[in-house]
């Protein structure tokens, strides 16, 4: 079952890009593919990535591209924009594993040097992670009202989750196992109890990755509701009120710290101020290691606040997490630039018995062990390369709704890389919408400036009263005419 769900992803992508127009079709499989295949479950391939629930939606997408929109990917230049982080990490990966030729022994443990050959399998993997759904996201939205209609598939999927979620608030994980048999981790049902009940987790890997996503497309509702946008026949405010009261239940403290750092700008902010705003938190995520380092961070002031408001056990484990990120940055600084390499090379193991003493949960600390300070920025600096890229062109921007679709694509960038600090769940719809932002920010910045040459051109003098009347020009090619998925999800 969970290998013909996977590999049946493949015919359900390519009839979606029959059906739909490609950004639709797009967003419809990569992120209904994350929510609806099997979690931790995994095709093996030679050389290539392994098949999974992350890596089939990309492959399946980017095949129809390149089959039926040869040109739009052309357009599109890959290994521009912010494509060349991607090259740049490559070529970091190079160097990381030239630089850890040695083997680690620890005990009966042994860690394996790196070889110039696990550069194609990281280079794999980064183009498989990062860079195909970035690319994808730039190549088939283009327009502001192309982007409405992902934030709209987003929306709608978060909305047709809400009743499996509701029941797996009384029982505890379950789909998982109805659908595909067995639960994604032999620890999912223990992670799942929270505060005297159950965090759903429905068909995803875990319940955190389930609540960050739920508020993902509160943020797509609330933007729906504000633009005055109605994908269903009632109205978007009360949908996005319930939605945010289903991510309340969770129970998940960062989710709760998200809502309120998040929506209050998002409603009452102007959108080039939000831009300012998100892209001065970028900047602060991006020199998290460097404040870290030199204390810059208050994290004993952190760790009484949440002992006081989220009790002791909260505490102990934000004092847990940066203890081992102090263990970590401690441990790199011997291998500063390019890092420990790939394998748990830079886990801290008992010297005599070869057992982690690292565990392990924040994305950052792993980019940070792997391939050192270089490797970090890289990555973090794709990370945050949407939300820069929108905020620099949105001086460019006159439309209102450009500006707040851009603004919404923006903050679940923003949210996505905040989250990476303390955990590690990327999906590569997130990826996707980040490569759409750039792509909508782009294209509108862009009007102003042809709008500006038009007028700036002369007139041409009226045609004489008894010329010939002009043939009427052709009808717009309905590739090029924006639709509204609320006027139908398989409008062409």
């Amino acid at each position: 079952m969970i290998e013909a769900a996977l590999v049946a992803w493949f015919p359900i992508t390519a009839v979606l890009f029959v059906l739909m127009r490609p950004h639709k079709a797009a967003a419809c499989s990569l992120i209904f593919g994350v929510a609806l295949l099997p979690a931790n479950r995994a095709i093996p391939l030679p050389i290539l990535p392994d098949l999974t629930q992350y890596s089939v939606p990309v492959v399946a997408s980017m095949i129809m591209i390149a089959v039926k929109y040869p040109q739009r990917l052309i357009a599109a230049k890959p290994g521009t924009n912010g494509d060349f982080l991607i090259l740049l990490m490559i070529f970091g990966a190079l160097i990381t594993n030239l630089t850890n030729g040695d083997v680690l022994v620890y005990g009966p443990k042994i860690k394996p040097a790196m070889t110039a050959s696990d550069t194609v399998n990281d280079g794999l993997q980064l183009a498989f992670r990062w860079l195909l759904p970035f690319l994808i996201g730039r190549t088939v939205v283009r327009t502001a009202k192309e982007a409405v209609d992902v934030l709209v598939i987003l929306a709608l999927c978060g909305l047709a989750y809400v009743p499996f979620i509701l029941v797996e608030f009384q029982t505890g994980p379950i789909w998982h196992v109805l659908v595909y048999g067995s639960q994604p981790s032999p620890s999912t049902f223990w992670h799942s109890l929270r505060y005297g009940g159950f965090r759903p987790s429905v068909l995803m890997n875990h319940g955190l990755t389930l609540s960050v996503f739920m508020f993902h497309t509160v943020i797509a509702w609330v933007y729906l509701a504000r633009a005055r946008i109605r994908p269903l026949p009632v109205s978007s405010a009360p949908i996005a009120f319930v939605m945010l009261g289903v991510c309340a239940w969770f129970k998940t403290r960062s989710i709760l710290i998200y809502a309120l750092a998040s929506l209050p700008m998002i409603l009452v902010l102007r959108p080039r101020m939000q831009l300012r705003i998100a892209g001065t938190i970028a900047i602060v995520l991006l020199s998290y290691p460097f404040l870290r380092s030199i204390d810059m961070i208050p994290v004993q002031t952190v760790a009484e606040i949440a002992e006081e408001y989220a009790g002791a056990d909260a505490a102990q484990s934000f004092m847990q997490r940066i203890d081992t990120e102090d263990e970590i940055i401690s441990h790199v600084a011997q291998r500063w630039w390019f890092g420990w390499g790939g394998y748990a090379r830079y886990f801290l193991y008992d010297p005599l018995t070869g057992v982690p003493l690292s565990v392990m949960d924040g994305f950052w600390v792993m980019e940070f062990g792997q391939g050192g300070v270089v490797r970090y920025a890289l990555t973090f600096s794709f990370l945050i390369f949407p939300i820069l890229f929108a905020w620099l062109h949105a001086r460019r921007i006159e439309s209102t709704f450009a500006l707040r679709v851009i603004c919404a694509m923006v903050w679940i960038c923003v949210i996505r890389t905040w989250n990476l600090l303390p955990n590690s769940a990327v999906d590569p719809w997130h990826v996707f919408i980040g490569g759409a932002a750039c792509s909508v920010a782009a294209y509108e910045s862009r009007r102003r400036t042809v709008a500006k040459k038009e007028k700036a051109e002369p007139k041409p003098p009226p045609a004489p009263k008894d010329a010939e009347p002009r043939e009427s020009p052709p009808a717009a090619d309905p590739e090029q005419r924006p639709d509204s998925i609320a006027a139908g999800l398989l409008t062409r």
